[in-house]
């Protein structure tokens, strides 16, 4: 206890004192931390931006967090609760950056975060050499492609030669082969095996090197590329045929109309409720088959122009967008119609009607739009992304009905009319794409003038 002995009689001080001791000894035993258990972590890096985990401990409900870019503050980001994102743009492709977070009050830094180091990815070239073929009589046309690699592709659809009709053709590196695939097709109690009808969708799943066929609700599975698999549903298990996604041969989708969706886990189909009646076009997913991505629109009817935007999580379809008009508010969130997407490992990307790019985020669960109607995306022959295709954050093919092309190299978007100044306006109409490793194809038929299905491959120049 102080000695107060040495105060004169009527002095201030010793009352002060006693008023402010409460409030030092709160101070002394419960001292603000110097510790708040900052940490950061890279989870999105592409060519010029990065998206970051914030996590920390004893921070306020609601606290300031400063992200410093090689020791400059760049954004200040008032986040909610322990843990939250913060993300920088502007970046340059292939640059090396260290970042830390602090914690700020009152305008100064409480605590600051070990650093960490971040290289963004490294543009690729917008160069593709493109080469047209086609296969069949007049009346052939494509509806669908799987890659296997450069010399194992299969085309299918409905093809006319001669006085023979075939469904699908394989290409082995030389020389296209018309083949016949069989399904199992009930048209009355007992099943019916069929080879003359146009298949509708196919996909490749590269984990079981097996190939999914689909056709009037039956079902067809080239596995390991060696031997054929009918399976035989009626038409009350049927699996719908606009668009298949699988990661593995236990873990496939299939997308159809009226909001359709079936899962098929190795042995047993089973139908999902999807919580729309839209028409779904387009699937994809991650690598991993955690996340699967769906788009919807409604294209005639009472509910044209209405769009539907899925994410399935652990086999539950949630609606993560939906859009009205064709049109869009993106001001307000309404982006436009969504016809197709594409799905790398962190982001998934499409061209909604109203703005040329919208990139979902899928762990931070947020949206960026690009540049609304700009001159890239849209032009005279080119209205939305019919066909989106890409695996690289850095490599996305954005394809009209019309053939003209789009390639998004991670930071610029480039268009190219190629095909369609080859050989016109609405000649040639695409129906599938699909690229990988460098290598795109694009399927479809031309509208006037020339016979036979399309086929056109693109080789990038990376």
């Amino acid at each position: 206890m102080p000695n107060l002995t040495h105060f004169t009689s009527g002095s201030r001080y010793p009352a002060l004192l006693l008023l402010l001791l409460p409030f030092l000894i709160t101070a002394c035993f419960n001292p603000e931390p110097e510790d708040y258990g900052l940490a950061l972590e890279a989870v999105d890096v592409v060519c010029v931006e990065a998206t970051f985990r914030v996590t920390a401990s004893g921070v306020p409900e609601t606290w300031t967090c400063g992200l410093y870019r090689d020791d400059s503050l760049v954004v200040t980001e008032t986040l909610s609760g322990q843990s939250g994102y913060i993300r920088d743009t502007g970046l340059l492709p292939a640059a090396d950056y260290t970042y830390h977070i602090t914690y700020m009050k009152e305008g100064r830094d409480k605590d600051r975060s070990d650093p960490i180091a971040v290289t963004t990815l490294d543009t690729t070239s917008h160069d593709f050499t493109w080469t047209v073929e086609t296969l069949g009589d007049a009346g052939s046309y494509f509806n669908d492609v799987a890659i296997v690699d450069e010399n194992n592709i299969w085309v299918v659809g409905y093809i006319k030669k001669g006085d023979s009709i075939y469904n699908a053709a394989h290409w082995d590196g030389e020389k296209w082969e018309m083949i016949r695939v069989m399904f199992a097709v009930y048209y009355s109690e007992d099943p019916t095996f069929i080879d003359n009808v146009q298949i509708n969708s196919l996909y490749y799943i590269n984990n079981s090197n097996s190939l999914f066929f689909t056709c009037l609700g039956a079902l067809t599975i080239y596995e390991d590329l060696r031997s054929w698999k009918y399976i035989e549903l009626n038409p009350m298990q049927g699996v719908p045929g606009n668009s298949i996604w699988g990661s593995s041969s236990d873990n496939v989708w299939f997308a159809g109309n009226n909001g359709t969706l079936v899962h098929y886990d190795g042995s047993r189909f089973r139908r999902v409720e999807s919580g729309t009646g839209v028409d779904l076009k387009d699937m994809d997913g991650t690598p991993d088959g955690k996340h699967v991505f769906v788009a919807g629109v409604m294209k005639m009817g009472d509910w044209a122009g209405y769009s539907v935007f899925l994410h399935i999580e652990e086999g539950i379809p949630k609606i993560k967008y939906t859009s009205t008009p064709y049109s869009g508010d993106p001001e307000n969130g309404n982006f436009g119609a969504i016809h197709a997407l594409t799905v790398t490992d962190s982001r998934v990307y499409t061209n909604p009607l109203a703005v040329d790019m919208l990139v979902y985020e899928i762990i931070p669960d947020i949206y960026h739009y690009y540049p609304v109607k700009s001159t890239v995306l849209r032009t005279d022959y080119y209205a939305a992304g019919l066909q989106i295709c890409g695996k690289r954050n850095q490599d996305i093919l954005f394809i009209s009905q019309e053939s003209v092309v789009v390639h998004y190299n991670g930071s610029s978007l480039r268009i190219m009319m190629d095909l369609l100044q080859l050989y016109g306006n609405n000649m040639l109409w695409v129906r599938r794409a699909r690229y990988t490793d460098n290598l795109a194809v694009i399927v479809g038929l031309f509208d006037t003038g020339i016979p036979g299905g399309i086929i056109v491959k693109g080789v990038h120049q990376d």
